[in-house]
């Protein structure tokens, strides 16, 4: 009898399941590439990138910033191989009693970390509202993912956040409501990456590539005409959210998930911007690789 084919695991660490992931184990393309996802959400992006800079995780989708506050941080170099989404708006949400940015100053508002991703895209828009961290107009609570971000403002603890969808939705639908988006200050911030330590990457590039190869074909199922519709439904099915939300995420999916080097490049001068040049410098080909997907493709 002959031998089953090896199935390698890829341990997926992210913020929430991505529709392309589901798409991609719903349809069998993971499983072609002989890999299975064993996917992991993170409470936080501190959880997120030291699992991946110890070893805990193989595989992270995150946004660009973490990338660039955690290469080099605790030895392991982090490397960004490609785009995990697009066309991403960043909301501004408050509590019912803030009416305008000026109602903000003084007030503690809630963060993933302080000084990593959104937290530096909040600030900036604050410091267009003549709010500025560094000056006391306000202070971060770190209160991690969107989901606590969210609970914290509902319990009162925090008066503002970036919030994610769909939990944007859900705070207005609680009395919330949105002052505004990124769109006003850094209209190029581009959605989040995957990102690998160099190190896993280099001994595993058949899996990496693997990986890709799956997100791709997932892609390209969800995005083809003749099978977008059974795509969406399925997903919808499966993760019990309505189909035109499944709709809404999917149509921020990269099709080839080609890096924003224009994008990428906006986030490395906000953190410079804010005077947290990364560790490993202000070169932004350090901290992306795009030989893996290539290779993909």
């Amino acid at each position: 009898m002959a031998d089953l084919p090896t199935v390698r695991p890829v341990r997926l660490i992210s913020f929430g399941a991505s529709p392309v992931v589901s798409a991609g184990i719903l349809c069998g393309s993971f499983t072609r590439q002989g890999l299975s996802i064993e996917h992991t959400e993170t409470p936080n992006s501190t959880v997120q990138m030291r699992g991946l800079t110890t070893g805990e995780f193989d595989i992270a989708s995150t946004a660009f910033d973490n990338v660039l506050a955690w290469s080099g941080r605790e030895g392991a170099a982090i490397v960004a191989i490609a785009q995990a989404s697009q066309g991403i708006v960043l909301p501004v949400v408050v509590r019912p009693e803030i009416n305008d940015w000026e109602d903000l100053r003084g007030k503690p508002l809630a963060v993933d970390a302080v000084d990593t991703a959104f937290a530096l895209v909040l600030r900036r828009v604050l410091q267009a509202h003549g709010l500025n961290l560094e000056d006391g107009d306000y202070k971060f609570v770190p209160a991690g993912a969107t989901g606590y971000r969210f609970e914290s403002m509902e319990k009162g603890d925090t008066f503002a956040a970036v919030l994610n969808p769909p939990w944007n939705q859900r705070a207005i639908e609680a009395g919330m409501k949105a002052l505004g988006d990124h769109r006003e200050v850094l209209p190029n911030y581009p959605g989040g990456v995957y990102a690998v330590s160099r190190k896993y990457a280099e001994e595993n590039r058949a899996v990496v590539v693997g990986f890709l190869k799956g997100l791709i074909e997932a892609s390209h199922w969800i995005s083809d005409p003749a099978t977008a519709d059974l795509a969406a439904k399925r997903l919808a099915a499966e993760s019990g959210s309505p189909a035109d939300e499944v709709k809404s995420r999917l149509s921020r999916t990269t099709p080839d998930m080609t890096i924003n080097r224009d994008g990428l490049e906006v986030v490395l001068d906000l953190r410079v911007r804010f005077g947290l040049t990364p560790t490993m410098g202000s070169d932004l080909s350090v901290y992306v690789d795009t030989s893996y997907g290539e290779m993909a493709i």
